[in-house]
């Protein structure tokens, strides 16, 4: 075996390691993904528990919350090589409206407590 067989050799398994780290990179997004959509169906039955005061304010941050994720869903759909720098954009956004819904959820029961 000569050195170019070598190096041909050695490339094949640059490339196979590759898609193997796009692949994996794809799965981790993915699982991130799947954690925020069982938060926000937690928040979801919070909301469906909540007052209708408290339903009037929570109901659109939480569609706001499920539409990042759709387009955060979307965008890993769309491309293997971009699924984490996805899932990293959309994050923060995500913590956002998390955030807010949390607040709201919290103002709410501190109004019905009194």
């Amino acid at each position: 075996m000569d050195t170019s067989d070598q190096i041909g050799q050695l490339q094949a398994q640059i490339d196979d390691l590759e898609a193997e780290v796009a692949r994996l990179r794809h799965q981790l997004a993915d699982a991130e993904l799947d954690q925020w959509l069982n938060q926000i169906d937690d928040l979801e039955v919070q909301v469906h528990l909540a007052s209708l005061d408290a339903k009037d304010r929570l109901t659109p941050l939480l569609e706001d919350l499920r539409n990042a994720w759709l387009e955060a869903r979307a965008g890993i759909s769309s491309t293997t090589d971009t699924a984490a720098d996805v899932v990293d954009k959309v994050r923060s956004g995500l913590e956002q409206a998390m955030r807010e819904v949390r607040r709201a959820a919290l103002d709410a029961r501190s109004a019905i407590n009194g």
